[in-house]
């Protein structure tokens, strides 16, 4: 395992694209969930860099041919525009679904009505090519309807003139078509 090469470890690259394409992480911060990911002795931190440092040089490239403002950024737009909304809004948020509905509560200010995020699975399925899916809802202590905060953050999806499917109902989750080209940072 020792005199293993970086090309040597698809499974690392494999895990470790979808991070980096995501934009939200560092090269250490990658680096380092390799190294958890996988089993101890499996893929050296020294390893998981070399991995990391292909994968990002090559992203940084492809950033040349990018038009100047990409899908995220209109999303993250999106996103801005919604705290003058009394929606607190989150991109890459927690680990899932679950988390983010039980860790969101604690983003907002006083006298927000209600959120929106994608959490970090939701931006891996963007990345390989899906659609962005974002979960909205009324904070607890806010009276608003979750259907009408849906709306808000619909809207201000669709004012970043992005693609947005959803039928109204608060059940579903909100669908943004992207091509997820996030510059890194």
């Amino acid at each position: 395992m020792w005199g293993r090469k970086e090309k040597d470890l698809p499974e690392a690259v494999e895990f470790a694209r979808p991070l980096v394409h995501g934009g939200f992480s560092t090269p250490d911060g990658v680096a380092v969930a390799i190294t958890e990911y996988f089993e101890p002795d499996t893929v050296t931190p020294a390893q998981a860099r070399a991995v990391v440092d292909r994968l990002w040089q090559a992203r940084v490239a492809e950033q040349h041919t990018w038009p100047p403002v990409t899908d995220p950024d209109r999303v993250l737009a999106a996103f801005s525009s919604l705290a003058a909304e009394g929606v607190v809004a989150r991109a890459d948020f927690t680990c899932c679904q679950h988390c983010g509905l039980t860790e969101i509560g604690a983003e907002a200010a006083p006298g927000d009505r209600g959120f929106a995020f994608f959490h970090s699975q939701d931006t891996a399925r963007a990345v390989e090519g899906g659609e962005l899916l974002l979960s909205y809802g009324r904070l607890a202590d806010s009276s608003a309807d979750t259907a009408e905060v849906g709306q808000v953050v619909a809207a201000a999806l669709r004012a970043q003139e992005l693609s947005v499917t959803w039928d109204g109902s608060p059940e579903e989750r909100i669908r943004v078509e992207v091509e997820w080209r996030k510059r890194l940072g």
